[in-house]
């Protein structure tokens, strides 16, 4: 069904959706609506990198979902209890499959022209992309995928576990080209908003995504040489703040190019993405089971409370400590579902570019400095790959035995940029309106988490160990929900909220802080109910299941797992 011709599909902010819309608008796609010879490698670049960042973005129904999936936001939606279905996926799907269709131009176009550069930057972000939804669907088509000339209509669902090497060799391809000392006619700039035309951060990108590939499969593979060969010449992977793999967005403009995530502060109705209490209870220091009594100096960075300690809300609230106000995972409450757009807890300036958290509990209504036209830029980016990421990743290769080296020495360094990282994006990428943000890195309450942090890592077991490796790397990751998705799934860390299991949620209640709602003391439990077992993978597309006559029959997502995980 996916027989794609040269489809130019440009992404606006704000508006990637998991869609329901019937198979006729994709039906569509297949006709040659702008003829690959005359549209230039440069928009085409442009183009796809904003279409294929943008769907993992929060704000979208990946983004959303998987953020709920990995219990970092909640919210009355679709998400919740695990219940994304087939007709959920066709948005995503169709629009990441017709970037790549433009990537295949940029590939096929680039070589010909010898554009080599854009031929391997391509090369690079379609490797990315396709390891990306491996990991959320497993079998995709790949090798049939865009061969409607050689009369492909209904291309094969490939095994993922053979797509994988191609895609390596794809990254080693778009290096190559890169490396290539043909003169090039034209070679990416301002066209390319991931790394403004810099090849050398591109390479080290490359890398990058073959390390995190590599560790992703270290459960089935014995990957150890690979990832030692590549950790051996760090100055070849994303190894400062500025190399990490980002793709920017906004501030509003002639157009609107803000985060799309931002969309809760300029929305009327707000209760579909929510900070969920499980991360927040994880970063207050009240989670029992780890980090209890530490609280994470990122939370005002993290969470904008529209109410003070003793604001009074619109409506009844399920669950409030303070000025935090959210609603719980599988919530069965009596207050779930009332109207408190102007009460919830909004994601904050990082990761959506929204507002920090000040402590002044001002709703985000109306005009002035805390209207949604300027209580925040919107300008966060996307956080594909990030420094942070690649030395989590290295501490995780450490700890198993696969590399060389002191896995607390790179953990703590990880740590260490996953702060700094706050830091970076808020002043190079978002920026401020209204507001002065301390910094957030160096501050006295950083020091002292960090030491608690490393001392519950020294006297950990082994398997503790990696649990804190995985948990920093979740809170880092505030926002990149589909790496954060993988991670659980083949590490099994974080541990997640599970409603189902009486130590979270004994005979089935949750109980927010006893004195956390100064209306109602004790605080209320909340009843909390799963039906649905966690989900090894997404469905597929249902339009791609009913409309191509290769596609599998639709999988049993709690018990369809990727290739890596045994």
């Amino acid at each position: 069904m996916i027989r794609l011709k040269y489809f130019l599909y440009f992404f606006a902010a704000g508006t990637v959706l998991l869609s329901t819309t019937g198979c006729k608008k994709y039906l569509d796609v297949n006709k040659n609506l702008n003829d690959p010879t005359v549209v230039p490698v440069s928009t085409l670049l442009t183009a796809s990198e904003r279409t294929i960042g943008g769907n993992f973005a929060l704000g979208t129904g990946l983004g959303n979902g998987l953020g709920a999936y990995t219990h970092q936001i909640t919210g009355r939606a679709s998400f919740d209890r695990y219940s994304m279905t087939g007709p959920n996926m066709d948005g995503a799907w169709f629009s990441l499959y017709q970037a790549l269709s433009n990537v295949d131009v940029i590939i096929q176009q680039g070589t010909a022209e010898g554009r080599l550069a854009y031929a391997g930057v391509a090369k690079i972000l379609k490797a990315y992309t396709f390891s990306m939804m491996v990991d959320i669907w497993g079998d995709i088509p790949y090798s049939e995928f865009n061969q409607f000339k050689s009369g492909v209509e209904q291309p094969v669902f490939d095994n993922d576990a053979t797509i994988y090497p191609k895609l390596i060799a794809l990254l080693d391809e778009g290096i190559a080209d890169i490396n290539n000392p043909a003169v090039n006619p034209s070679k990416p700039g301002a066209d390319d908003v991931i790394y403004g035309g810099n090849l050398a951060r591109w390479i080290k990108a490359a890398n990058t995504i073959k390390l995190k590939m590599y560790t992703q499969m270290r459960l089935v593979q014995n990957v150890s040489a690979q990832v030692t060969a590549l950790l051996a010449n760090p100055a070849q992977l994303i190894n400062a703040q500025n190399e990490s793999f980002l793709l920017p967005f906004g501030p509003f403009g002639a157009t609107d190019d803000r985060y799309p995530g931002y969309g809760d502060y300029t929305g009327t109705q707000r209760g579909g993405q929510l900070v969920s209490p499980w991360l927040y209870e994880m970063m207050k220091g009240l989670n029992p089971a780890i980090y209890a009594g530490v609280p994470d100096p990122r939370i005002p960075y993290y969470m904008y409370n529209q109410k003070t300690a003793t604001g009074t809300p619109e409506n009844r609230t399920e669950y409030r400590d303070g000025g935090y106000i959210s609603i719980v995972f599988g919530s069965a409450g009596p207050y779930r579902d009332g109207s408190n757009s102007n009460t919830y807890t909004l994601l904050g300036i990082y990761p959506v570019g929204g507002r920090y958290d000040d402590g002044a509990g001002t709703s985000i209504s109306g005009t002035g400095p805390s209207g949604p036209a300027t209580a925040g830029t919107g300008a966060a980016p996307q956080r594909l790959l990030t420094y942070a990421d690649r030395l989590f990743l290295e501490a995780e290769l450490i700890h198993v035995g696969l590399a060389p080296g002191n896995a607390r020495t790179v953990f703590s360094a990880a740590v260490d940029a996953s702060f700094a990282q706050v830091d970076y994006i808020i002043s190079t990428y978002i920026k401020t309106i209204n507001q002065t943000i301390p910094v957030l890195a160096t501050s006295a309450a950083s020091a002292t988490y960090k030491t608690d942090v490393m001392n519950a890592y020294d006297a950990g077991s082994n398997a503790r160990k990696l649990e804190y490796i995985m948990t920093q790397k979740w809170l880092s990751r505030f926002g990149n929900s589909v790496d954060n998705y993988t991670d659980y799934r083949r590490t099994g860390y974080p541990v997640m909220f599970d409603p189902n299991n009486p130590a979270q949620a004994p005979g089935g209640f949750v109980q927010p802080p006893i004195n956390g709602n100064f209306q109602v003391i004790p605080q209320e439990k909340i009843p909390v109910a799963n039906p649905i077992a966690y989900p090894e993978s997404l469905p597929w597309s249902q339009s791609e299941i009913e409309f191509n006559s290769n596609a599998p029959a639709q999988k049993a997502p709690a018990t369809y797992k990727v290739f890596w995980k045994p």
